[in-house]
Order: structure tokens, then sequence, then C-alpha cells
């Protein structure tokens, strides 16, 4: 899987990285390229998560409890907008820029 910094912009692989702090759904990488330190939007990764367990327990809920289908339908339809847009939007972000940051001033 090749992620992409947002500060250098360069693609790099994840294991080649060899810094990163914080647990869970706060974990933070180190660009191998420029130490730039890197993170996940953590609202939108709740909100993927709640989305993927709220369809999987609709589509179970209207699959085995007969008379909900109306009802579980469109919240499976909405679970799967929840997660489709939460995942095109979970993009890196730049946490923490590097000390020496030569690169921006020879842009």
């Amino acid at each position: 899987m090749a992620l992409q910094c947002a500060h250098c912009y360069k693609h790099f692989s994840i294991a080649k990285v060899t810094e990163s702090r914080g647990k869970g759904l706060s974990v933070e990488v180190q660009c191998p390229h420029c130490a730039a330190w890197l993170g996940h939007n953590k609202s939108l990764a709740l909100a993927k998560i709640a989305g993927f367990y709220g369809g999987v327990i609709a589509a179970a809920t209207g699959y085995f409890v007969d008379g909900t289908a109306t009802i579980t339908t469109p919240l499976v339809i909405l679970a799967v907008i929840v997660v489709g847009l939460s995942h095109i939007m979970d993009h890196l972000k730049m946490v923490e820029a590097p000390a020496d940051d030569a690169s921006v001033a020879n842009k």
C-alpha cells in the first residue's frame, strides 16, 4: 500500500515507515523522505467504523426480523454512503512539519 506525504507529496510504502507515535485511531507516522508527522482524521475514522457496523446491524436485522425491511433498507443505504464518503475524504494530513523545512524554502 503506497501512501502520499501531505508535505513533500512523495509516495512511500508502509513498510518503509520506521517512526510512529500514538495508538489506535490517533496513530501518526513519520514520512521517510521529509520527516513530517502524518495522521488521519479521527472523526472520519469514527464515522467510517460507525457506518460499517451500523450497516451490518441493520442488514442483519432486516434479514432475520420480519417486517423491518422497510426501515432497515434505507439505513443500510445510508450506512454505505457514510462509509464511502468517509473513506474518500480520509487522507493523510500533516500533523507536525519537520524542524528543518528546507524543502518549502526551495519551492
